[in-house]
């Protein structure tokens, strides 16, 4: 996956999930995507990785139904 790929999927994860603050963090060599809840009381609250499907797959984990609950 190339950077401009990489910045178009947190783009549209955060489009996705706007009741969290997406973004990357580089430590040391290695980035890590992090998503960290707007809400109290909305799960997740923080999810840290290196893999987009992850990230995805623990905000998506968060929903109810056909509901997203970190929507206003």
């Amino acid at each position: 996956m190339s950077d401009n790929d990489t910045d178009d999927e947190v783009i549209l994860l955060r489009a996705e999930f706007p009741g969290h603050r997406i973004g990357t963090e580089t430590v040391v060599d290695r980035i890590r995507y992090v998503a960290r809840s707007q809400r109290d009381g909305a799960h997740p609250h923080t999810v840290i990785t290196g893999d987009l499907s992850e990230l995805r797959a623990a905000l998506e984990a968060g929903w109810t139904g056909d509901q997203r609950p970190l929507n206003g």
